[in-house]
């Protein structure tokens, strides 16, 4: 009696595959590139979308839902966490123009691809806050006239701290990105 060894299947799935997807590619007439692109911007579109929708939606108040500090932050961790989890593989989930262009001085994609992610997350933002406004009642997303998940400076500091403060806030986001991409 011998053993007779069986066909490695990651061998036989991965040449059916690939002729699967090349014929796909034909049909659609679309290089690999101009779908990476795609999927690029599609990636950054949707999650920022989601940040913007779960993260601000996390953030609701009312009278009927008291929602504190640490319930807002904790939610913004999570859903953070959730989108880099779901679209990291996709575009490197940068979800913000400023990480973006760090990417870009990092040499870590291209000008047109900076553009194309600059234009998903733009999108994604707005549609992220136009559902949000749409699927909330008005009384959630506005508190005592100021509107929710709009950032405006506290009336004590000057507009200029107010630059000062994003700049260093956004300083720390960059310098913990570069200190995860640099080896």
């Amino acid at each position: 009696m011998t053993v007779e060894s069986a066909p490695d299947p990651t061998t036989a799935t991965t040449s059916q595959s690939n002729e699967t997807s090349k014929g796909c590619f034909d049909k659609l007439k679309m290089k690999v590139s101009t779908l990476d692109k795609i999927c690029s911007f599609l990636g950054e579109l949707i999650g920022t979308g989601l940040l913007v929708f779960l993260g601000c939606m996390g953030c609701v108040k009312n009278n009927a839902y008291e929602n504190n500090h640490f319930q807002m932050t904790f939610n913004f961790g999570l859903v953070v966490m959730v989108i880099i989890q779901c679209f990291g593989c996709v575009s490197g989930a940068h979800l913000n123009p400023a990480v973006t262009l760090a990417a870009l001085i990092y040499e870590m994609i291209s000008l047109p691809m900076a553009a194309i992610y600059f234009v998903g997350q733009m999108l994604g933002g707005f549609i992220g806050y136009g559902l949000l406004k749409a699927l909330i009642p008005e009384n959630a997303v506005s508190l005592d006239g100021a509107s929710l998940c709009v950032t405006t400076v506290h009336k004590d500091i000057t507009v200029w701290q107010g630059c000062a403060i994003e700049f260093i806030i956004t300083g720390v986001l960059i310098f913990t990105c570069c200190g995860v991409w640099d080896a």
